[in-house]
């Protein structure tokens, strides 16, 4: 699902948790709808039409990737700096994953194996 409302933006700003890395900021606020939702903002800064909607895509799909391992549910938003534009989209990949182990939000496969084996 996708954060939309400029309202849920603002409380996810304000009332959230931050990572602010070099590609972009995750702002985390947890929610009672029992999925997680993704909200992107890419500014002009980034680069022309053609390379926010690269960039818009890259994270998304990022997200959508991860999302299976997002421990309980919150409303994300990403804000997306310059260099995300050069960036590839395993770098972006990367960085969303430490963004979101560094929010404990990241549940690690390492431990469920643990789990499952005991």
């Amino acid at each position: 699902m996708r954060l939309t409302d400029s309202p849920e933006f603002e409380l996810t700003y304000r009332q959230g948790r931050a990572f602010r890395g070099r590609l972009f900021s995750v702002h985390e606020f947890p929610n009672e709808l029992g999925n997680s939702r993704l909200g992107l903002s890419v500014s002009r800064k980034v680069g022309n039409a053609v390379t926010r909607n690269l960039v818009r895509r890259r994270l998304r799909e990022a997200f959508h990737t991860v999302v299976p391992r997002v421990s309980g549910a919150s409303d994300f938003v990403i804000s997306a700096r310059p260099p995300a534009a050069d960036a590839s989209f395993s770098e972006l990949g990367e960085e969303l994953v430490k963004a979101l182990r560094k929010l404990d939000r990241l549940e690690d496969p390492r431990e469920e194996g643990a789990k499952s084996r005991r």
